[in-house]
């Protein structure tokens, strides 16, 4: 009789198993996918995050949706602070990166040049970009139809 209480554990367990694996199996899965971003008008950020829950069984609750920004998105720059709508760089406003955009400046002279604007003032004319150590004549007439002031 042992052997029969054995037999019919195992064929439970096994009905059991298979009863669960169905149930497993035929259930419909249901994912949530949340995007949150954020952004702001001098400069674009963008932070996503993303969540994924599975789960079966009936449906959740009525979520409520999600918030809105309060204030309205502007539109991301199109040119960067320092470079104006006909791609000329503005020495009194352009950033090193700008700077670094004209043929010929790199790191040490674009930072030259904010030193020269932050101890001297703005410049007043495009030609004043000579007043710059490391900035003679030549580089000036090279540079002369990328700049502005």
């Amino acid at each position: 009789m042992r052997k029969q209480e054995q037999i019919l554990s195992v064929i439970a367990l096994v009905l059991l198993a298979g009863i669960i694996l169905y149930h497993v199996l035929s259930s419909p899965l249901r994912y949530e996918v949340t995007v949150e971003e954020e952004v702001t008008t001098e400069t674009v950020v963008a932070t996503t995050s993303v969540s994924l829950s599975v789960s079966s069984g009936s449906p959740p609750e009525a979520e409520t949706p999600p918030e809105t920004p309060s204030e309205p998105v502007s539109e991301a720059p199109t040119a960067a602070p320092g470079i104006d709508d006909t791609g000329k760089v503005n020495l009194n406003t352009a950033t090193l990166e700008d700077l670094k955009t004209l043929k010929g400046v790199g790191d040490s002279k674009a930072q030259a040049i904010i030193d020269d604007r932050t101890e001297n003032g703005a410049f007043a004319t495009v030609e004043d970009l000579t007043r710059v150590s490391g900035i003679g004549q030549k580089t000036f007439e090279s540079l002369r139809d990328q700049i502005t002031v």
